[in-house]
C-alpha cells in the first residue's frame, strides 16, 4: 500500500487502540487520509478480542506482527519495519499514543524519517525510572514535535524537562472520549456481565500486570489481605496472559478468587461499572474509574496520574498486606462523589487534537 496520508497512527496494545479510536475516527469523518498501522505487540488474541467491533473501528491497513521472543528483538523491528513503510509512502505526520514499547519504537523511526510526530498522552510521569514506560515516555516526549497532555500536572512535568512551551497543548483525556461514547452501552451490559460471571453478590475487580508485582511475596500479601473481604464479597481477577503465566508456572493457588480470561473492552468496562472497588496497578484503569466515580486502590509505590489522586477517586497504597486491609476498610466505609470533574475530561479531547492539527 503506497500513496499519499494526512496522517499516519501507530498502535500495538488493547490500550493504545482505546486511545486512538475516537482520533481515528475523527480523522476521517473529516476526509483525512490515514494510514493505521499495528505493530503486533500484543500477541495474545485474547487481548484484542472484539476490540474493532468494541470501539466500532476498522481493521488496521498493516499488521507488523512484531516478534513476542523478546523485547529488545521487537522493538528493533517495530523500528526497521516502520521505516521501510514510511520511507515507501508521503506521510505529513506520525501520531503516536502512551507509553508502550509499540510508542517508542515508532517514535524512533518517525524521527530518523525525519516526519512530524505528537504524541497523545505526553508528560505524564511516575518519577521511577525503574519502569520501562517511564522511560519510554521521557524518550517519546524529548523528540515528539507536538505534545498533548490529558491534564495540567503533566504541563509542569514537561517544562520542568525544558521542552518548549509551544509545543505544549492540554487537550484531555482521550480514553475518556471512548469511555464517554460507549458509556451507555457499558451500563446496559453490566448486568450481562454479573450473570455470565456468575456474580451473585456485590464484588471487587482485581488487575495486576506489572513485572515488578510478579513475585510470590506481593501476591502473597495482595491475596492474602483481599481474602479477609470473601465473606462479603466476590474478588473478579481478568488474567492478563503475564499473571496467568507466572500464576501457572509457579502452582501458586488463588482461594475464593474468580480467576477469568481478559474481557473485551466493554466487557471490562462493565464488569468495574458494576464493582464496589477495583485494586489495580494499570494506569488506565485509575483514569476510568475517576470518570465512572469508582473508588480505585492503585497497588503500586507511586503513580503517573497524580490528578487521579488529587481530584479522582484514586488511592496509591503499595502492596503491603495490613495497609491493603486498612485502605479496603476505608473504602468500603466512605462515601465518594459521583463523576470527578477533570478539565477536558468531557468526551471531546479529538476535537481539540483535530483543531490543533489541521486548524
Amino acid at each position: 500500500m503506497t500513496g499519499n496520508y494526512d496522517i499516519a497512527l501507530v498502535v500495538g496494545t488493547r490500550p493504545n487502540f482505546v486511545k486512538a479510536a475516537p482520533l481515528l475516527n475523527k480523522l476521517e469523518e473529516q476526509n483525512k487520509k490515514v494510514l493505521f498501522i499495528h505493530t503486533g505487540q500484543h500477541f495474545d488474541k485474547n487481548m484484542s478480542k472484539n476490540i474493532f467491533d468494541d470501539l466500532n473501528i476498522r481493521t488496521p491497513d498493516i499488521n507488523l506482527n512484531a516478534p513476542s521472543d523478546s523485547q529488545s528483538k521487537q522493538f528493533q523491528y517495530i523500528v526497521q519495519e516502520l521505516q521501510k513503510i514510511f520511507k515507501d509512502r508521503e506521510i505529513d505526520k506520525v501520531g503516536v499514543f502512551g507509553d508502550v514499547t509499540s510508542t517508542l519504537a515508532a517514535s524512533i523511526a518517525a524521527k530518523q524519517s525525519d516526519l512530524y510526530l505528537f504524541h497523545v498522552e505526553s508528560g505524564l510521569r511516575s518519577n521511577n525510572l525503574g519502569m520501562p514506560e517511564e522511560r519510554n515516555r521521557i524518550m517519546v516526549d524529548a523528540i515528539s514535535d507536538l505534545l498533548l497532555i490529558p491534564s495540567e500536572d503533566a504541563r509542569q512535568n514537561l517544562l520542568k524537562e525544558k521542552v518548549s512551551p509551544d509545543k505544549i497543548h492540554n487537550v484531555g483525556n482521550i480514553m475518556i472520549d471512548t469511555l464517554a461514547k460507549n458509556k451507555s452501552k457499558i451500563i446496559n451490559n453490566s448486568e450481562n456481565i454479573r450473570n455470565n460471571l456468575n456474580i451473585n453478590k456485590s464484588y471487587f475487580v482485581v488487575t495486576l500486570h506489572r513485572p515488578s508485582n510478579l513475585n510470590d511475596d506481593i501476591l502473597e500479601d495482595v491475596f492474602e489481605a483481599i481474602s479477609n473481604f470473601t465473606d462479603d464479597f466476590q474478588v473478579i481477577l481478568p488474567a492478563h496472559p503475564r499473571l496467568k503465566n507466572y500464576i501457572e508456572n509457579n502452582n501458586i493457588e488463588l482461594s475464593n478468587v474468580i480467576l477469568i480470561d481478559p474481557l473485551s473492552y466493554i466487557d471490562f468496562m462493565s464488569l468495574v461499572y458494576g464493582c464496589d472497588l477495583v485494586l489495580t496497578d494499570s494506569g488506565g484503569i485509575q483514569e476510568e474509574t475517576t470518570y465512572l466515580g469508582i473508588n480505585c486502590l492503585t497497588l503500586r509505590e507511586e503513580t503517573e496520574r497524580p490528578i487521579t489522586v488529587q481530584e479522582g477517586t484514586n488511592k496509591v497504597i503499595g502492596t503491603d498486606k495490613e495497609n491493603i486491609i486498612n485502605e479496603i476498610n476505608n473504602v468500603l466505609g466512605s462515601k465518594i462523589s459521583n463523576e470527578a470533574k477533570i478539565k477536558y475530561w468531557d468526551g471531546e479531547t479529538s476535537d481539540r487534537i483535530f483543531q490543533i492539527l489541521f486548524g
